[in-house]
């Protein structure tokens, strides 16, 4: 066996070459000095007992290259081991075990050899108290629940005496014998990384961040941190005492995750993009995933397919997150990808509740007048009106089960997701289109939305041509507001169905110089921009429409609304309740209504009959 000097207890920590395994100090209750930029100096304490370290994320933990969670499995030395978590006073201790891949074969070389080792843990504080400084003291602020997010094996602990934590929460521990720092050495890096890092982020050497973090001897890993804090200040709410947390490090298993479900991804034509590092994870199957997520969280990775598959979906949560991760994607970009026409015409709302939706509109209110010689102001109102619309919830269940997996079915079960996907993006056109096609009518005036009445309904029926686009423009142009004022409204959108689809592109897009004034094509037209929508085929093949720009109406006319915080269809999942795999749940909100008639018009398409001859 090895013996390796801790840093604070003088204790000895054991090396074992056959098991591949070696017993870091994770944490001792020492004070540690920190600054604050806000608040200045203050001494923190890390609370070491069962109850104060949150061992959630311990277990499988990685053991990082000097905190590199960036490289993905580049940078990993090993692991935790699992339920080694023991105490010895006020220190905590773990058992880690070096992996076998070349970084790791480097650090067990090293060890073997008896080199001598630093260990630097990033954590995040959860909660803590402050106890305000006597005179010429400092403040104590005792972090009461703390999480262990990564261990990492670094070169040159960040202080020599190696008590000093960071403020991106990292506090080193060190495994050597301090006198073997070289402090001159250390100094003249921090100051050389201070400003270099500096002139990265186009800060000035004399400003006063510099200045502070060279004389008041920070290091390098506070320095960084600092900055970080100074770029991000808009976005943090500002402390009422130093609060720790973790920034700029990357969760090594969370990158492991992401890169495992984009390998698997790419490989079943998911996504065209192979992120870096996720080649080694591409050609494996979904129990070869499970196997590896098992082993890279310390559990018992052997064993057929059926039992591997079941510990990766009970024992770690990582397997879960892969195939979750892997079925919003696919759902999302698939309801990306799918055209909704309605978005060209209506109006999103996004409301808070599933209450009915209540649109208000407010006239343009009384006109200004011209003071009396008194200087008095005139009090005016204005005019009003309401429509409602019904908000819809709507869902559905799917299993990834345990045969699918070991099968290794994903791309199957994938394409299940894309039908989701086109099933949701083609509720909400129906339902947007639907008040439209029903021709709705308005509680306003309880008339249909297009009507004589409305001023929005073609006289002149047939296939569109300029005639019958003039005659729909004059509507438009002829609409009032419920003050009785006009709106002089333009055209924006020709809507047809199969029939006249081709006819409209045509007529708007048309090259031919025309030869007389009445045969050119007018700006108004070439304005148009021709739409194919299937649904018009439901009404009538030949039927056609068209709309105004909603910028133009202020939004008046049709109108969709979305559920806060669901936006998007959103996926739930679980472990399958009564069948052994993964169930996904798909929750979707969404409702349209008419809120005024003036952004419409309708021709039904069909040409009149022939008047018989006398």
């Amino acid at each position: 066996m090895t013996e390796i000097i801790t840093r604070a207890e003088s204790r000895l920590g054991t090396f074992n070459p056959e098991a591949r395994t070696i017993e870091i100090v994770l944490g001792t209750e020492n004070p540690v000095r920190r600054r604050s930029w806000e608040s200045g100096s203050y001494d923190e304490i890390l609370v070491i007992s069962r109850q104060a370290i949150n061992t959630e994320r311990l277990n499988g933990m990685p053991l990082l290259d000097s905190h590199d969670a960036y490289s993905g499995l580049d940078s990993r030395l090993g692991s935790i081991v699992a339920d080694s978590l023991r105490f010895e006073g006020k220190t905590a201790l773990v058992t880690a075990k070096i992996s076998r891949n070349p970084k790791g074969e480097a650090l067990f070389r090293d060890l073997v050899d008896g080199h001598v080792m630093a260990a630097s843990v990033g954590y995040r504080i959860d909660t803590q108290d402050k106890t305000e400084p006597l005179k010429g003291e400092v403040a104590t602020v005792r972090a009461t629940r703390w999480t262990p997010m990564e261990l990492s094996i670094v070169s040159v602990p960040a202080d020599p005496a190696a008590t000093t934590r960071t403020l991106e929460s990292e506090g080193h521990h060190n495994m050597t014998d301090p006198a073997a720092t070289t402090m001159t050495r250390a100094e003249l890096k921090r100051i050389k990384y201070i400003h270099d890092l500096a002139r990265i982020a186009k800060i000035g050497p004399d400003t006063d961040l510099i200045t502070r973090a060279v004389d008041d001897g920070i290091s390098m890993d506070e320095f960084r941190a600092a900055l970080t804090e100074h770029h991000i200040a808009e976005e943090q709410k500002a402390p009422t005492f130093p609060i720790v947390e973790t920034r700029g490090m990357r969760d090594a298993q969370e990158t492991t995750r992401t890169l495992m479900a984009n390998g698997i991804m790419h490989r079943h034509g998911l996504t065209t993009k192979l992120e870096e590092g996720a080649n080694q994870f591409r050609d494996l199957t979904l129990v070869e995933i499970a196997r590896e997520v098992l082993q890279l969280r310390g559990h018992d990775h052997r064993g057929p397919a059926s039992e591997v598959t079941r510990r990766a979906l009970h024992s770690t949560s990582d397997f879960s997150h892969i195939l979750g991760d892997i079925t919003r994607q696919t759902l999302l970009q698939q309801y990306a990808a799918i055209p909704n026409t309605y978005q060209l015409i209506a109006t999103r709302n996004v409301v808070p509740d599933l209450r009915d939706v209540k649109v208000i509109d407010l006239g343009n209110g009384p006109s200004l007048e011209k003071l009396t010689e008194k200087g008095e102001y005139r009090r005016g109102t204005a005019n009003e009106s309401s429509e409602t619309f019904k908000m819809g919830h709507y869902g559905r269940v799917l299993g990834l089960t345990e045969a699918m997996i070991i099968n290794d079915q994903l791309g199957a079960f994938a394409r299940l997701i894309q039908t989701w996907a086109i099933s949701a993006a083609r509720l909400e056109g129906d339902i947007a289109w639907a008040p439209i096609l029903q021709n709705d009518k308005l509680t306003s005036d309880n008339k249909a939305l297009f009507h004589t009445d409305h001023g929005n309904l073609a006289t002149m029926t047939g296939a569109p041509d300029l005639a019958k686009l003039e005659e729909a423009r004059k509507a438009f142009r002829r609409q009032i507001d419920i003050d009785g004022q006009p709106i002089a409204l333009a055209p924006r959108f020709l809507f047809t169905g199969t029939e006249h689809e081709t006819t409209a592109q045509k007529l708007i897009n048309s090259e031919i110089n025309a030869q007389t004034f009445d045969a050119a094509v007018p700006q108004q037209v070439k304005n148009l921009t021709p739409v194919f929508e299937k649904r018009i085929d439901t009404l009538s093949d030949r039927a056609w429409f068209m709309f105004a720009d909603p910028a133009e109406t202020l939004g008046r006319g049709l109108q969709y609304a979305v559920l806060a915080g669901y936006e998007t269809p959103r996926l739930k999942q679980r472990e399958g309740f009564d069948f052994d795999g993964v169930e996904f749940r798909l929750d979707h909100y969404f409702g349209a209504g008419l809120t005024d008639y003036r952004f419409a018009y309708y021709n039904n398409g069909i040409e009149p009959e022939p008047e018989p001859n006398p």
